[in-house]
């Protein structure tokens, strides 16, 4: 991608980036330098996927109008106003509209110069959910996949494959039969395959994790090079697909390498589903990262050491109070107001008291 125009402001940049994103996909796969760099610029400002989906939005538009004969006009004053847009910026700052313009014209010319406009077969499906949210997705092939908060899952279904790619958050899914077109799903630089089957999986700092409910699936280190399969993870030399049965969870680091298997409760591992989060000695880092998927005001550990207490416990998701006056209760941790958020500490002269099950707030209706 290139560098910032500084004639430019920096919300017609990022307009700019998106329209130039949306070229990008429609040309083929990312290359890793590029995946990151895309990541990285999601990363620098939460409405930058949110641009990038406007652009494709008016890349669809373009493509379910592409033979009209007013689209078929408009193909010269497309190549025209880019190779405009090219030679000298705006004289004054366009308006939203204006500039989303702009990316379908260079959508559209993109799409010309690689001979037509088939955006489908190379740009994915979106869907995601915000805080407190969950959904349902129906899929093509009539697969389903749950969606837990805060979640981003891109889809692409082309020629004998089923792809999807889990950027934030965590799901399930209920894959249905085929073998003939295995069904992958990339997070953090893993890939699970199966061709007909029940998992989840999720995405936590420096974790993957899938839970198998039922079915079979293999676990791959990242997602291998073209006509290449990625290897196998293992765990103590085994492969871990050998291991991971039915009601079993893998955690594979994606900092380290190391990668566990371990026996779970399938209903306490799917109590998202139903609008409970369920921590049974789990981290309070990862404790927090699940809760704050629900919470408009979110929580921060301000010391190392909490993130390391364990907590075990049951809370509707959702209420961050119940939570933290749970935390606060039985654990050396203290809760501090901040602008937007709560922070975590630990609580002086506490640090050696002991750790109880905490009760939660109760179960709640799925949304």
């Amino acid at each position: 991608m290139s560098g910032p125009d500084m004639n430019h402001t920096p919300a017609e940049e990022a307009l700019d980036a998106a329209a130039a994103w949306c070229v990008r996909l429609a040309e083929g796969e990312l290359s890793p330098a590029e995946h990151a760099d895309l990541q990285a610029w999601f990363a620098a400002d939460p409405q930058h996927r949110a641009l990038l989906d406007d652009a494709v939005s008016a890349w669809r538009a373009v493509d379910e109008q592409a033979m009209s004969p007013g689209m078929v006009a408009l193909r010269g004053e497309a190549l025209e106003d880019l190779r405009r847009a090219q030679q000298a910026r705006w004289s004054r700052r366009p308006g939203r509209r204006a500039v989303i313009g702009g990316a379908i014209a260079a959508c559209f010319v993109a799409a010309l110069a690689g001979g037509g406009l088939a955006w489908r077969a190379s740009l994915p499906d979106v869907y995601r959910t915000t805080e407190g949210e969950r959904r349902i997705v129906e899929l093509p092939d009539g697969s389903r996949a749950s969606l837990d908060a805060a979640t981003v899952l891109r889809v692409r279904y082309d020629g004998g494959r089923r792809r999807l790619w889990l950027d934030e958050g965590r799901a399930k899914f209920s894959v249905a039969k085929d073998p003939l077109r295995p069904f992958s799903v990339a997070a953090d630089g893993k890939l699970v395959v199966a061709t007909g089957t029940t998992f989840s999986v999720e995405r936590l700092p420096g974790q993957m994790r899938v839970v198998l409910y039922e079915g079979h699936v293999a676990v791959l280190d990242g997602e291998g090079a073209r006509g290449r399969p990625p290897p196998s993870l293992k765990v103590d030399g085994a492969p871990a697909e050998r291991l991971l049965t039915p009601d079993h969870e893998l955690v594979a680091s994606t900092t380290s390498g190391a990668t566990v298997v371990s026996a779970t409760d399938p209903s306490r591992a799917a109590s998202w589903e139903s609008g409970q989060l369920v921590f049974q000695d789990e981290p309070m880092d990862l404790a927090v990262e699940r809760v704050n998927r629900y919470a408009r005001e979110k929580l921060r550990i301000a010391d190392p050491a909490v993130g390391r207490l364990k907590i075990s416990g049951v809370f509707t998701s959702g209420d961050t109070r119940a939570f933290v006056d749970g935390v606060t209760a039985v654990l050396p941790v203290r809760a501090e107001p901040a602008s937007g958020e709560t922070v975590l500490r630990i609580a002086r002269g506490q640090s050696d008291r002991g750790q109880k099950k905490i009760s939660g707030a109760g179960e709640s209706s799925a949304d």
